[in-house]
């Protein structure tokens, strides 16, 4: 673990301990329109037919991908890029500017998709305002009203078609 590491981890931890006081909801994938997608560089064109699905569903899909490679994926107009060498502080907390971006997108479902050890990504899940967070369950926090518990082989579009299918099978009152 590096040092930097160490104060996101804390930061994230702390917000986890104070998520679990908020109110807790949950959201039909077919009441809800507007979805947010939480995904890294490395998966995002494994994701982009799948979000194309909910898009058909007549879903306002946005997706926040980090990137910690130097170079740059291509952008479409409703990604948000969180570049690890430019958009985190020096403790790797998302600047203000990037978390400010990240708390205007519009979210009834919150998805996601980033590996455990991806705390900036946490603490911008964390930040965010949305009523339903959907991931994969972790060991050690409660970060979503509706958790998976996955395989060490389950690769990123079983995961996905995991979530959609229990979002689906959902009915709110």
């Amino acid at each position: 673990m590096k040092l930097t590491d160490y104060f996101i981890k804390k930061k994230v931890h702390s917000l986890a301990i104070e998520a679990k006081s908020r109110k807790h909801e949950s959201c039909a994938l077919e009441k809800a329109n507007q979805i947010l997608v939480l995904c890294e560089a490395g998966d995002q064109e494994t994701l982009r037919p799948l979000l194309e699905q909910l898009r058909k569903m007549k879903k306002n899909v946005h997706s926040c991908v980090f990137v910690s490679e130097k170079e740059v994926p291509e952008q479409s107009p409703s990604e948000l890029l969180v570049h690890a060498h430019k958009d985190l502080t020096a403790w790797h907390v998302p600047s203000d500017s990037v978390l400010k971006q990240f708390q205007t997108l519009p979210a009834d479902i919150l998805i996601d998709l980033t590996q455990a050890t991806n705390y900036p990504m946490k603490y911008l899940l964390l930040k965010h305002t949305c009523p339903y967070k959907v991931g994969v369950k972790h060991p050690d926090m409660e970060l979503y009203d509706l958790s998976i518990s996955v395989t060490a082989r389950e690769d990123i579009k079983q995961i996905f078609e995991h979530i959609l299918f229990y979002l689906q099978a959902i009915r709110s009152k």
